[in-house]
């Protein structure tokens, strides 16, 4: 009586859950160090793997599908596990490859939750104020679902780890939170963790008041006069993200929203599209002319028009387009390349 996607979760649940009752798998791992000279130098090579000798619960679940168990480091070819020691062994092949070393990716939004969970910071009801916040005071910029920091994120982390460094530890958070619940629990007096965290947080507040040199941030131009005062216009930063105001702010109180353009046109009525977010911080599309105009699309409009018709193509995912009047579906590396180099992600 199920459908087969009712079917396909109902399964997986059932089998995760069973799978947590069950025994854990056991491995043999093995190391590799072959060494090797040459008339100049000494060769050190390492490879390191492992095979199942007890699989248990992942005979009815494994999170990680299509892995050899028994896969190198590299992931291509499985380390025998019956070597010795000082086994001589033949080279039967060479080949070089250079690997650089790349640093951690940047946070996206997932794996910034994960990361919080690790530390203990917080708690699931507060993740997502925590990561709506840093984006809308101008902390972080979301690139290509990646957070990266702003000029301003630098600073202000910069400032805060020099004057409060106990606060800005990652164990501060979980220990402080694990002192809470000693009180809940009865275990310790709320007073005192009180007094034992407000006493010497008190007197740095009162030091980096007086040491915290006054930041003056440099504001990009937008490149035209203010229509008020006659002054110029700058991009600002403010509780719910960036705007554009008048630089000679607080005389002049002029602004604007700020649009994020994306080189499409709008179908309806010409006007420019822009990136625009709900109040839950989710990015859509439409037009600058709003609400004049009420073209709106959750996925992002390409530059190319449709082959088929010429209308406006949006990106269905990362391989292909689809037309919003035709519906036709086109692979992107089939559309002919636009001036503007074509940058996109699927909602």
């Amino acid at each position: 009586h199920l459908s087969r996607d009712q079917y396909r979760l109902y399964n997986l649940i059932w089998m995760r859950f069973v799978a947590s009752q069950m025994s854990s798998a056991v491995y043999d791992t093995v190391a590799v160090e072959v060494t090797g000279e040459a008339p100049v130098h000494k060769y050190l090579l390492k490879a390191t793997g492992s095979s199942i000798r007890f699989p248990g619960f992942m005979i009815l679940y494994e999170e990680v599908r299509g892995m050899n168990r028994n896969n190198g480091d590299n992931g291509d070819t499985p380390v025998p596990t019956d070597l010795a020691v000082a086994e001589q062994l033949d080279l039967l092949r060479l080949i070089p490859e250079q690997h650089f070393t790349q640093p951690p990716p940047r946070f996206s939004e997932a794996s910034l939750v994960k990361a919080l969970e690790e530390y203990g910071i917080g708690r699931p009801s507060t993740y997502a104020p925590i990561i709506s916040t840093i984006q809308n005071r101008g902390y972080v910029e979301k690139d290509d679902r990646r957070l990266c920091p702003t000029e301003t994120g630098f600073v202000v982390n910069d400032l805060l780890v020099e004057h409060f460094p106990d606060v800005m530890s990652v164990n501060f958070t979980a220990q402080m939170e694990k002192r809470l619940d000693s009180i809940a629990d009865g275990e310790n007096n709320w007073v005192s963790v009180i007094h034992d965290f407000y006493q010497p947080f008190s007197e740095r507040v009162q030091k980096a008041e007086s040491n915290i040199p006054e930041m003056k941030m440099e504001y990009e131009s937008v490149g035209r006069p203010c229509p008020e005062s006659g002054h110029d216009l700058v991009i600002r930063w403010g509780r719910y993200g960036k705007f554009i105001s008048c630089s000679n702010f607080p005389e002049c109180r002029y602004t604007e929203p700020w649009l994020e353009k994306i080189g499409v046109q709008c179908p309806n009525d010409g006007g420019e599209i822009v990136e625009r977010r709900t109040r839950k911080g989710r990015i859509f599309y439409g037009c600058e002319n709003y609400p004049d105009c009420d073209f709106t699309s959750w996925k992002r409009p390409l530059p190319e028009p449709c082959p088929n018709c010429g209308q406006l193509l949006i990106a269905a995912n990362k391989q292909y387009a689809q037309c919003t009047v035709c519906e036709e579906r086109f692979k992107l590396e089939s559309l002919p390349v636009n001036e503007q180099e074509r940058e996109f992600e699927s909602a």
